[in-house]
């Protein structure tokens, strides 16, 4: 028993008031209190988990990192990514940047799940293939997973070593030493590029850059109006350039400047909000050329040719241009060596038409023969619509006048066009007898195409060319199908019916 302290009637301890005066003892005061405190505590102690579990989910890590490259935060990628100035931001942002970032995305997010899961360490790829984040679980407060994450040592620079992008040069220099310059426009912006020595740039503030490309060159861009000029990421050059083996050429609507090494190299750069940027075949920075000779073609292809790896002959490649991912992807290489019959004439016979000859390239696959092709057989057109059999070859020419060859086959006269193209005509009526295109320039491979034609007329095998011939008529034409014992398709032609 207690004592109320009001009134002094005698009360039981588990009493909340007194029965004789009414009034509340201090036991129920104090017992809510300590509730109300209990529950306070419970509703911290849990919001503080759920924000703690929250901070510390693999997929925030993830987005953090994610975030950054695509906003371009270079200050939120290096607090992710823990720099602390071992690496500069911008250089590695630009890098980053240069892939599919959703598929990157989704490798983080692959990665760092795993480690999460069960805890082994995962390590991450550039689309270039080189490895550059790993993925590690820990602790927090001795209780939480966490995922941590840690930058691998990376090569992002050229050959040169690393620039900053602060490097400013006054635009009287640039203009006084550069060895090239030129506009180019991003945009609604415009620009001028320079090309000058590094030896002639006293006032930029690289001193060890300078010291250690003596006989190099840097690449600069100034907006237009501007006092200054921006030395580029990864703008030093690390070999001698000489004015006429710097280059521009276009790609529809892409523009890119070529420095040329010694004849034997060829070196891109491309503008991207602002900046140059340097463009990789797949993962290389530099493509071998011969005689310094590059061909662009039809806004979207690039093709070189080189010595055959390990073999009498020549290699022609032919490059894709990806504008979404700005990089140039390998699409056919073709090749003429001796252990092939006929392979070195007419290898010889390719590399002089391509010298001599700016429409000139060796046919890539470019052109695919589909079931709508088979009405344009009947109607006298091979692949394309522009050209027609019986067509005055006057009228093709005002049309098509980039051909590479004139001259007569077989007991024909011909003209021949880039592609892989050649129609024969009459010499008295002057009419398009046939048309005819490389099996080099079709997408197909033999079976696709032979299961389109359908059944053949007939077929056999032709001594004197060593191929295999497939013939089909639609309509009044015939086409003929040719190949090579190895089954690769060597050209089509169409003509009209020979009853």
């Amino acid at each position: 028993m207690e004592t109320c302290k009001t009134c002094g009637e005698s009360i039981n301890s588990d009493t909340s008031f007194c029965r004789s005066c009414q009034n509340k003892t201090k036991r129920k005061r104090s017992s809510r209190l300590i509730l109300t405190f209990i529950v306070i505590l419970t509703v911290i102690i849990i919001e503080g988990h759920i924000q703690i579990k929250r901070a510390t989910a693999p997929e925030r890590t993830v987005q953090r990192i994610y975030e950054a490259i695509v906003n371009k935060n270079e200050k939120a990628l290096a607090d992710v990514l823990n720099l602390d100035g071992k690496l500069d931001s911008h250089e590695l942002l630009l890098y980053l940047s240069d892939q599919q970032l959703p598929l990157f995305h989704d490798k983080m997010k692959q990665a760092a799940g795993n480690v999460y899961r069960n805890g082994n360490p995962q390590t991450v790829r550039h689309e270039d293939g080189q490895d550059i984040l790993t993925f590690t679980r820990g602790k927090k407060l001795g209780l939480y997973k966490e995922v941590n994450v840690r930058l691998l040592n990376v090569r992002i620079a050229t050959d040169g070593p690393p620039v900053s992008k602060d490097n400013r040069v006054p635009i009287e220099l640039l203009v006084d030493h550069a060895i090239y310059s030129a506009d180019w426009q991003d945009g609604d912006t415009l620009f001028q590029l320079y090309v000058l020595a590094v030896e002639d740039l006293p006032e930029l503030e690289v001193g060890e850059i300078a010291d250690n490309n003596m006989g190099s060159y840097a690449l600069f861009l100034a907006k237009d109006g501007e006092k200054q000029g921006v030395l580029q990421p990864n703008g030093i050059i690390p070999f001698h350039v000489e004015k006429e083996a710097i280059r521009e050429y276009k790609l529809g609507n892409q523009h890119f400047l070529g420095l040329i090494d010694n004849e034997e190299s060829l070196v891109l750069w491309t503008m991207e909000k602002g900046n140059l940027r340097q463009i990789l075949f797949e993962g290389q920075e530099s493509l071998p050329l011969i005689n310094g000779k590059v061909k662009f073609i039809e806004d979207t292809y690039l093709q070189t040719y080189e010595p055959a790896s390990g073999k009498e002959g020549w290699t022609f490649t032919t490059w894709v241009w990806n504008p979404e991912h700005m990089k140039f992807t390998q699409l056919h290489e073709k090749s003429f060596t001796a252990d092939k019959p006929y392979g070195l004439e007419t290898g010889q016979h390719a590399v002089k038409l391509w010298d001599e000859y700016d429409a000139y390239y060796v046919a890539f696959p470019q052109f695919t023969f589909t079931e709508q092709s088979l009405g344009l057989l009947k109607d006298g057109m091979l692949v394309h619509e522009d050209v027609q059999l019986g067509m005055p070859i006057d009228e093709v020419l005002k049309t098509h006048s980039n051909f590479y060859d004139h001259d007569y086959y077989a007991g024909g006269i011909y003209y021949a066009f880039p592609g892989g193209r050649t129609f024969f005509y009459d010499e008295l009526d002057g009419n398009v007898t046939y048309l005819a295109l490389s099996g080099g320039a079709l997408t197909n491979e033999l079976e696709d195409l032979l299961a389109i034609l359908g059944a053949p007329d007939h077929e056999g095998y032709d001594d004197m060319n060593d191929e295999y011939s497939y013939f089909y008529t639609f309509g009044q034409n015939q086409l003929r199908l040719d190949r090579e014992m190895d089954g690769t398709i060597s050209s089509l032609w169409l003509s009209k019916h020979k009853n």
